[in-house]
């Protein structure tokens, strides 16, 4: 069965209108529908285009990242973060007892603790995309 891939620019805005990703000044990105490559919302809205369209739309969080859940904020005994540098807002990356990997930000920390978020740095807000198709192919 053939898939289609598509080839886009795109810019990528918060509800302020601060840019958070941008092909532009970088090669276009490349996706097939149906392999799970980018978020659900927008994978269906570019399968509706045509090659040479350009539109904007902007997807509610259920179509992107997901809501924010505060269960996935907790905070842990500073001890586990030894020789690490903290700094508010940084990314870590942990191993689960499976050997499966994980990135969580860091909120707040002091002597005694860590507070850290799971939830993706996206999750809950309403994303906005202008994306131009540039090449739209079939695929094996």
């Amino acid at each position: 069965m053939k898939k289609v891939r598509y080839t886009v620019e795109y810019t990528l805005t918060a509800p302020d209108g601060t840019v958070i990703d941008s092909t532009e000044g970088r090669e276009p990105f490349t996706f097939t529908v149906g392999e799970g490559e980018v978020i659900p919302g927008f994978e269906r809205e570019v399968s509706q285009m045509e090659e040479g369209e350009k539109k904007t739309f902007t997807l509610q969080p259920s179509e992107a990242y997901g809501e924010r859940r505060e269960e996935l904020v907790e905070t842990l005994p500073r001890h586990l973060f030894q020789g690490i540098d903290l700094q508010k807002g940084q990314t870590l990356q942990g191993t689960t007892p499976d050997g499966q990997t994980f990135l969580v930000r860091v909120v707040d920390f002091n002597d005694e603790s860590v507070t850290i978020d799971h939830n993706h740095p996206l999750a809950g807000l309403p994303l906005t995309f202008t994306v131009k198709v540039l090449k739209k192919e079939e695929v094996e």
